[in-house]
């Protein structure tokens, strides 16, 4: 084995007791779900008058959620991080989280697409995708999401969130493309209108799922994370050095991670299927 092999993250228990060791975040523990209370929900008047969008989700090869038997395992491992996602959001109110990789080429998009598609699947479970990397716009190109209007154009004031969010021709989905930003990204998220526009999904959504840039030497993060809940962190399998984990894991709020997502590991069942997306999740705040 190669020495950049030796310096990366590797996959299944291995993985998860290496890369807690270099974050800090322990186990996920079990916890007993809490009731919630029940509360008005604006969400339904406010999002009614939403243009449709359709995603055709055969056209991605990398979309789990679509009934082939090769994807089962696939499946179910987003199903259990679901599961692990409700628990936080009824025991300590999570809503908003924020979905990031240390650098590029680790899945986050993919990951985030795929969740929120988990999520929706539920009865009730009004869910929203945004693409906040308003750099790269991996998430719009991924779901075919026009250029504009998009989470850019509402944060710069040019139209309204309700004008910009999309509902998609999957049930309880809702997605937000990146826009068109006319003043770079870091400006956009560092004024109120990213913190007042994360107010308003709380209010009319059950659960938001934002993805964003890779952490490593960029600003934006540290600035979209700050008025959102929590972090997912995705690590690809045999592809992420140690090393550059470790940093990432610094230039995020530790009391946010909720947990490490571990992509891209080996399924043994189907070795044709190079791109398992088995996803493990542990958490020091559960």
């Amino acid at each position: 084995m190669s020495r950049y092999f030796d310096e990366t993250v590797r996959a299944r228990n291995a993985a998860a007791t290496e890369a807690v060791k270099l974050t800090g975040v322990q186990e996920f523990l079990e916890a007993t779900a809490a009731s919630t209370v029940a509360a008005t929900d604006p969400g339904t008047s406010r999002l009614g008058q939403c243009r449709k969008t359709q995603i055709t989700i055969a056209s991605s090869p990398h979309t789990v959620f679509k009934g082939l038997d090769s994807l089962e395992p696939a499946e179910e491992s987003y199903r259990a991080l679901r599961t692990r996602l409700l628990r936080l959001r009824g025991t300590q109110g999570i809503r908003s989280v924020v979905i990031t990789s240390a650098i590029q080429g680790e899945g986050k998009t993919l990951t985030s697409m795929n969740l929120g598609m988990c999520c929706a699947q539920l009865h009730d479970m009004r869910v929203l995708l945004i693409d906040a990397d308003l750099r790269g716009h991996g998430l719009s190109k991924i779901m075919g999401l026009p250029a504009t209007p998009g989470l850019a154009d509402v944060l710069s004031g040019r139209c309204q969130a309700k004008d910009a969010i999309l509902a998609s021709d999957i049930p309880n989905l809702y997605v937000l493309g990146s826009g068109s930003p006319e003043v770079p990204p870091s400006e956009l998220f560092a004024g109120r209108g990213w913190q007042e526009f994360i107010g308003w999904c709380n209010e009319s959504f059950k659960l938001i799922l934002i993805d964003t840039p890779p952490v490593m030497n960029l600003a934006d993060v540290e600035l979209i994370h700050a008025p959102c809940d929590g972090i997912l962190m995705v690590v690809r399998a045999n592809y992420t050095k140690r090393e550059v984990l470790q940093q990432s894991s610094k230039q995020i709020d530790s009391k946010k991670l909720l947990g490490l997502v571990y992509n891209a590991v080996e399924n043994h069942g189907n070795k044709n299927y190079t791109y398992a997306y088995q996803s493990y999740a542990s958490s020091s705040n559960a």
